[in-house]
């Protein structure tokens, strides 16, 4: 090629029309001058742009209704999932600690039964008073009076008062408390009233004291005697309750 064909050549380069550049301003300008009734006519930026956005509207729209409540129903299914394995996981070490349960299980049964002796049978009442009384005269006590008051029903044991009255000294009545405690049945004192009053012979400076005392012991309701009680409970409230219905006379 020749010097001469070669500007010839440049020159036409030159000569021919630049394409436009796109610019932004332009792109947005594209959408005022859309033909609504004829799709084909719309530049291919244009058809690019709407196809991306329906592709991310079509997206949303699947994820909403479709992803998300499975998604929520995974979420639900793992929690309970959880809370199960955590359920097994308790019953596996209560399981595994079984024998142990139960042997503390037959300590607890033996301890109870134990306890259950020292409680005085219904027949062994009168005994034990006699057994209070010996030993507040052993202790140095002059005993006024000694007497049963009415039981006094629990839910597992009935309660049974003992009122005393008795005179002596104050050693007297420390050896009369620590001896009742060493008795092999359960007696407790209650409401303490210690009154002194000056020696009516005038022999002793030391006043004579009186003591009032509410002893209580405690008797084991049996399975029995507990029936007969729920038995007489439950006659006790349908003859209380009212009939519906019925005309008062």
């Amino acid at each position: 090629m020749s010097r001469e064909d070669f500007e010839q050549l440049e020159s036409s380069v030159n000569d021919a029309p630049k394409k436009n550049k796109m610019t932004v301003e332009k792109f947005f300008q594209q959408f005022n001058t859309l033909d609504m009734n004829n799709y084909g006519s719309w530049p291919l930026s244009v058809k690019v742009t709407c196809w991306v956005f329906l592709f991310f509207v079509v997206c949303a729209i699947g994820y909403f209704l479709a992803i998300k409540p499975k998604l929520d129903a995974i979420d639900q299914a793992r929690t309970v999932e959880q809370n199960l394995l955590t359920e097994f996981k308790e019953k596996d070490s209560k399981l595994r600690n079984l024998q142990q349960y139960q042997a503390q299980l037959q300590q607890m049964e033996a301890n109870f039964n134990q306890q259950l002796e020292q409680l005085p049978k219904e027949t062994e009442i009168p005994s034990l008073v006699e057994d209070i009384n010996v030993t507040g005269v052993s202790s140095g006590l002059k005993f006024k009076n000694i007497k049963l008051e009415p039981e006094v029903k629990q839910e597992f044991f009935i309660e049974q008062p003992i009122s005393i009255d008795a005179t002596g000294d104050y050693h007297s009545f420390g050896s009369f408390v620590s001896s009742l405690a060493a008795l092999p049945r359960i007696v407790t004192l209650h409401d303490f009233t210690i009154t002194g009053t000056p020696s009516q012979d005038n022999k002793s400076d030391v006043p004579v004291i009186d003591y009032t005392i509410k002893a209580k012991t405690y008797r084991y309701i049996g399975a029995d005697e507990q029936k007969i009680n729920k038995s007489a409970n439950a006659v006790a409230q349908k003859t209380t309750t009212p009939q519906q219905g019925g005309k008062p006379q």
